[in-house]
């Protein structure tokens, strides 16, 4: 962790000028070199969940780093009831996708389960974590960078998200990724909130899972 400090902090004189460059560094160095060295085999999938942590805390320094206020964030109980609205139906509409699919046999319902601590972990800790690193941070880095186009944001946002999920090598993981990643980063953008995303991610991913359409490693 602290050689991964390090390097953030020699190369911190990128983040003076904030542009499409330096965004583009950043999100290479937090995001996709992690997954490159998870999918390589270089660092054990095993320790995916350290990778992830370790970028969260990263992240937090660099978003310290920047002085960003707890609203630029999402952190915030404006828009609180707006983003929980959105995001409930987009819920519903996953449950009922999900009620389809497995009415047809599309989906396999029987599918082994994880654990119960699994999904107490995944609903107050990863979920959360992930919403703050895909839309929260991701967002306010982008707005910084002067990357403020909405379809580019939620684009970008999605993208990233779908990207990290690659390291399970399973192409309907990548996919529903994608897919949710848009809709959370539009409803964000729409309504930045992070509890109402966190709610949605933590509910969905948990559906999802049960559901046997994404990885319970997920």
């Amino acid at each position: 962790m602290l050689r991964f400090l390090r390097l953030y902090k020699n190369i911190s004189f990128f983040y003076r000028y904030p542009s499409v460059v330096t965004f583009s560094v950043l999100i290479f160095l937090l995001f996709f070199l992690p997954v490159i060295l998870l999918v390589s085999g270089l660092v054990p999938l095993s320790l995916r969940w350290v990778c992830l942590a370790g970028v969260f805390c990263i992240s937090m320094f660099i978003a310290l780093r920047h002085g960003y206020s707890a609203r630029e964030l999402g952190i915030q109980m404006t828009y609180l009831k707006q983003s929980l609205e959105a995001n409930a139906f987009f819920v519903l509409l996953s449950a009922a996708l999900f009620f389809f699919l497995s009415g047809y046999g599309l989906i396999e319902t029987d599918a082994d389960h994880p654990r119960a601590l699994f999904f107490v972990f995944y609903i107050l800790i990863s979920s959360p974590l992930q919403e703050f690193l895909f839309r929260s941070f991701l967002f306010a880095e982008m707005n910084r960078a002067g990357i403020k186009q909405p379809s580019v944001q939620i684009f970008v946002s999605a993208a990233v998200f779908s990207f990290i999920h690659i390291i399970y090598f399973d192409v309907t993981t990548a996919l529903a990724t994608f897919a949710a990643g848009i809709v959370l980063a539009a409803i964000y953008r729409k309504y930045p909130n992070l509890a109402g995303v966190s709610l949605a991610h933590a509910a969905i991913g948990t559906m999802a899972i049960i559901a046997g359409i994404a990885r319970t490693t997920a």
